[in-house]
């Protein structure tokens, strides 16, 4: 990782339907100057991707300012972190950001694709003095001081095709891009039709996420343990919203949106 902040080098495009609403949504990404962080551009509104500004966070993590907001937002700042980008602005034409795959493996291909760019001062780091710890439910998550960005996941659905599961990565731009960013969104099939009546999910579809059966899944695995590897890439974009680069072993038992929210909002207060 660059010891100093960067952005990307030239802006992309990425437009597909949205998860949660089924419409079509374009976004942006384009090169954002020193110490501007991340950043949504909304119908002349500015969201600043910042735990302040989490609005809600059931089945996606929603950011607001004033009266707009937008929502799943997670996949993109899990790819901007996983890249190494510190600055960017993300202009979105809807409440909602493209799903694309489900997956971070198209936002790291575009990010790639244009590059990084390396910018004059030093990056913000956000590295806890001490461990901390939050619980929301029956998730818990720890932050313990560290020279890197470590991240150990541990889930237990309690489900024939998902058993107890864990897994470490070191992240890194390479680890991230192997290991985590092909990981796709997951639903059991059971919860379908409550999210479809719960007007959650209308733009979800067989090329967008994985569907686990009592029996099977609803596609080969992309890899080991994609359902964990998923948890863990929303995991790295909520956390994200601590506004600097991670330098934590974050210890994850059963992550989700709200827990990992307070996992940031505590990286701030103890960094």
């Amino acid at each position: 990782m660059s010891d100093r902040q960067t952005t990307l080098a030239a802006p992309f495009t990425v437009a597909s339907v949205g998860l949660h609403t089924g419409r079509m949504c374009r976004a942006t990404v384009r090169p954002a100057p020193a110490d501007a962080g991340i950043a949504f551009l909304r119908d002349g509104a500015r969201i600043r991707a910042a735990v302040e500004c989490v609005a809600d966070t059931r089945r996606c993590t929603c950011l607001r300012a004033g009266d707009v907001s937008v929502s799943t937002v997670e996949h993109v700042l899990s790819a901007l972190a996983g890249c190494g980008v510190d600055n960017a602005e993300i202009v979105v034409d809807g409440p909602e950001l493209p799903i694309l795959d489900g997956s971070a493996a198209e936002w790291v291909a575009a990010i790639r694709t244009v590059g990084r760019r390396t910018l004059g001062a030093a990056p913000r780091v956000r590295q806890p003095d001490h461990a901390v710890a939050v619980n929301r439910g029956e998730s818990w998550l720890v932050a313990v001081p560290d020279r890197e960005f470590r991240v150990t996941v541990a889930t237990d659905y309690a489900h024939p095709m998902l058993g107890p599961q864990a897994e470490e990565v070191a992240v890194t731009p390479e680890a991230y891009a192997e290991q985590i960013a092909p990981a796709r969104t997951f639903g059991f099939i059971e919860e379908v039709e409550a999210l479809l009546q719960s007007g959650l999910a209308l733009g979800g579809a067989l090329d967008n996420a994985l569907i686990v059966y009592p029996d099977r899944f609803s596609d080969a695995l992309r890899v080991p343990n994609e359902c964990l590897r998923h948890k863990m890439l929303d995991l790295i974009g909520d956390l994200t919203l601590a506004g600097g680069r991670i330098r934590a072993h974050i210890i994850a038992v059963k992550p989700g949106h709200l827990a990992n929210v307070a996992l940031a909002a505590a990286l701030v207060e103890h960094s």
